[in-house]
């Protein structure tokens, strides 16, 4: 359990496609009771906690789930093949890997730590981020830190757009297809609506980026030769800060479809089930906070980044407003791809970062650092 890249490439041989992680979760658990206490919590998330006297609490967390393999490799997707450098396999970026390294370098610093440390592995984050980790934090003591572990390329995470899934319905008048002009044709409405809707212009973050748009779904009623009267469209809308609700869909009032946010039953791989508003808010946190000096010293200094992607930090700071940020091995753009891959490389140094880290905020210092968090003098500040 002290190896990341054995631990990773036996990580990556179990398929844990979102709704069907139970044998991953099985082993996570075998895995963290090793080290300390670990129980299976709110729709399946695996919850380990080492706890070593008085001090900080702190919460290392990534998602268990990935999406399926697809096609197009050149490796099995599920041996958890090394070739030329890299581990090779689906989640092996996104994140298993990341998995790894926290637990390896957890065991590294276990015998240092003083204060709670949480291992939070959530189901269903691919489909929706944040939902599950929600339901564990409400288990748990409030954390200090979260610390998630999405492939930030051994940089640091401070933040990203938020996702909205937007729905249109647009609703026509049946018709047989030799006849359409006896008809309105649901789908030629929705085409229509859709470039109203792609033109819409999008605000831009001076951190997080400029929102962008695009379809990812559509579907209309009907079969055979006959004119439909409902079209159906989904909307993958990433959103920047101070964006709500309310804002987002009144960009497509008058577009000639009725829009709202989409909502779902997720089912989770315990029979649980859950519902879900696709409504995910952005989030950053100030490079000079307090615990993001703190990270990025122990990290040795590197660079800040926002992920491209939207994470579980859209419950733990963007709702709830917990410190939050992100450390992993891997290239984001190798994620959801055939052959994805992460160096082998990366996921020791990831592992001694995360060591490090551990030790610098669950040390022996720790409980002093938390009570002069905001008196502590420091000689620097991280550069983005």
């Amino acid at each position: 359990m002290t190896d990341p890249v054995r631990l990773a490439q036996e990580l990556v041989r179990i398929p844990s496609p979102a709704g069907a992680e139970k044998d991953l979760a099985d082993f996570l658990l075998s895995t963290l009771r090793r080290l300390g206490e670990a129980e299976r919590g709110p729709l399946g998330t695996v919850i380990g906690r080492l706890r070593r006297g008085e001090g900080p609490t702190l919460v290392l967390t990534g998602h268990m789930d990935t999406v399926p393999a697809g096609e197009g490799w050149s490796v099995p997707p599920f041996a958890g093949e090394i070739r030329e450098g890299f581990l090779f396999g689906r989640g092996a970026v996104d994140m298993k890997g990341a998995l790894a390294a926290q637990i390896c370098g957890a065991v590294q610093a276990a015998p240092d730590l003083q204060g709670t440390l949480y291992f939070v592995y959530v189901p269903h984050e691919e489909t929706a981020e944040g939902v599950a980790l929600g339901q564990a934090l409400d288990k748990l003591e409030k954390p200090h830190l979260v610390v998630l572990g999405e492939p930030t390329d051994l940089r640091l995470g401070i933040g990203h757009r938020g996702r909205a899934v937007l729905r249109l319905l647009v609703r026509g008048k049946a018709a047989h297809a030799a006849m359409p002009e006896l008809g309105e044709n649901a789908i030629e409405r929705m085409v229509e609506a859709l470039g109203h809707a792609l033109r819409t212009p999008l605000p831009e973050d001076p951190l997080l980026g400029q929102g962008t748009v695009a379809p990812v779904f559509l579907s209309a009623d009907g079969g055979g030769p006959v004119v439909p009267d409902r079209c159906v469209a989904l909307l993958d809308r990433r959103i920047v800060r101070g964006e709500t609700e309310k804002s987002v869909l009144a960009d497509y009032q008058g577009i000639g479809a009725e829009a709202s946010i989409e909502e779902a039953e997720l089912r989770f791989y315990t029979g649980e089930t859950a519902q879900v508003k696709f409504f995910f808010p952005a989030w950053s946190m100030d490079p000079e906070h307090p615990w993001v000096v703190r990270v990025w010293e122990a990290l040795g200094n590197p660079p800040l980044r926002v992920w491209r992607f939207s994470t579980d930090g859209v419950e733990s700071c963007g709702r709830r407003g917990i410190p939050t940020v992100g450390f992993g091995p891997g290239d984001e753009k190798l994620a959801h791809r055939p052959d994805e891959r992460v160096a082998v490389e990366d996921l020791r140094r990831a592992a001694a970062a995360y060591a490090r880290l551990l030790r610098h905020l669950l040390g022996p210092e720790g409980k002093a650092l938390l009570q002069a968090r905001e008196k502590r003098p420091r000689n620097g500040r991280p550069a983005k």
